[in-house]
């Protein structure tokens, strides 16, 4: 066919990614480390931004950079938005005919919105979609939205979740057929979040090594229920005085609230509030348990920074948080909305420093086995090579997608737990999926 033996070529890939902006969030990070190591013999990215907002360095992590120019807040001015985001997406169109990428990348929900609409009237021979949560966070109560999330997801050749829970959304929600969905989970840099990094933060706030420090890290938004623990801090306050609480994170709304029960319980001198941090790495060396309250969450980085840091973890079991926290081995799963339940779990670590260790332990091993960001970046690398392979285009690259491998632990090859005795930990989940899963046959 006259495109094919256009495009088939013994050059690298070109791949244009499409996300919001680089402003600190989770996806964005995700993106960041993707194209930190991304082969370049094999892959040549492109990225187009939706606003430039805060830049960071990005030199030689893309060959291009085009900032589109349409704002993704505020939430009001919907008419005038709309306006923006059509000169945004005639300017993406008229990018992509220009450049001619091999691969379209869309990011998060605006991005792909526009982007695989846009990738596919401009015939991008490969446009794949990354949907970083579950739904409801941003489709509740905007029927238009959901709506055309809806359709634009449809047009995608491929959407990737980053999470089971978010891959199963896609086909039960959304009505994708499973062979055009993969899950590739988030992956954290082991050598940046490990254990033994300063602990200035306790030194910060007079932590003493005799007080236990629960945290969490999470903007202030209300989904994220930092009140669940503000309730569940003054429960075991008053069993445990030498409990300490610290959330970190940048208001979205929702902090003085947050501030107010806080004042509310009396726990201004037990709980301090950090308008964000640069270098979590150092919040989570101080900490001894990471807290997840979550309503609903895809595949928290935050979780995996944490048991990469060697700490325990309690979290809700709500979407991805099931495929990372191994119940019983590396923290606890509890309810959501449930202070009372978060207690009971923090109760227990509070009561065993040894526990706490060896759940710290086997996060961190569970991480290097399963999590790693380059695990997650050779997913990538192999998704884009199969897909390119089913359009015809595939060169010498890469080997062949055909053997793209699955690599899944099996039941009996945990070997990254460690144990205290068996009558102190409760019975483990078994180990998530790998890195990489398909839902049907990739080919």
């Amino acid at each position: 066919m006259a495109n094919g033996e256009d495009r088939a070529m013994n050059r690298p890939v070109t791949i244009a990614y499409l996300i919001g902006s680089l402003e600190t969030g989770g996806a964005e990070g995700q993106l960041m480390e993707l194209l930190r190591r991304l082969d370049r013999t094999r892959f040549q990215p492109r990225l187009i931004l939706l606003e430039a907002g805060i830049i960071p360095p990005i030199c030689g992590l893309a060959d291009e950079v085009c900032v589109l120019g349409v704002p993704i807040e505020p939430e009001s001015a919907r008419r005038a938005r709309g306006s923006r985001a059509l000169k945004a997406f005639l300017r993406l169109c008229r990018y992509l005919r220009r450049t001619r990428p091999d691969i379209l990348h869309a990011h998060l929900p605006q991005s792909c919105i526009l982007g695989l609409t846009a990738g596919i009237l401009c015939q991008v021979p490969v446009v794949i979609g990354s949907r970083r949560s579950l739904s409801a966070v941003y489709r509740d109560g905007c029927w238009t939205r959901s709506l055309t999330d809806r359709l634009s997801t449809g047009f995608s050749h491929f959407m990737i979740g980053n999470a089971e829970a978010v891959t199963r959304e896609l086909i039960d929600v959304d009505g994708l057929f499973a062979a055009k969905t993969a899950t590739i989970y988030n992956g954290v840099d082991t050598d940046r979040f490990r254990p033994g990094r300063s602990e200035s933060w306790r030194t910060r706030y007079g932590w003493n090594n005799g007080e236990v420090v629960f945290g969490m890290v999470a903007n202030f938004f209300g989904y994220k229920r930092h009140v669940d623990l503000v309730e569940a801090a003054a429960i075991l306050h008053r069993k445990y005085p030498t409990t300490r609480f610290v959330m970190a994170g940048q208001d979205r709304g929702e902090m003085p609230a947050v501030m107010a029960a806080i004042a509310g319980r009396d726990l201004c001198d037990v709980v301090q509030v950090v308008p964000g941090t640069s270098r979590p790495e150092d919040l989570y060396a101080a900490l001894d348990v990471l807290v997840c309250c979550s309503d609903t969450e895809g595949f928290s980085n935050v979780i995996l920074e944490g048991m990469a840091t060697g700490k325990a973890v309690i979290a809700t079991d709500v979407g991805g948080n099931i495929e990372a926290v191994a119940d019983g081995i590396t923290g606890f799963l509890v309810p959501r909305r449930s202070p009372s339940a978060l207690a009971q779990a923090a109760e227990r670590l509070v009561q065993d420093q040894e526990l706490r260790q060896v759940m710290g332990r086997n996060g961190r091993q569970r991480v290097e086995a399963q999590f790693s960001v380059l695990k997650m970046v050779r997913a990538h690398e192999r998704l884009y090579a199969q897909l390119l392979e089913r359009k015809g285009l595939w060169s010498e690259c890469l080997p062949p997608a055909s053997d793209l491998e699955r690599a899944a632990p099996s039941a009996g090859s945990d070997s990254w737990i460690s144990t205290v005795t068996q009558s102190e930990i409760a019975p483990a989940s078994p180990p998530s999926r790998s890195p990489f899963t398909a839902n049907e046959h990739l080919r």
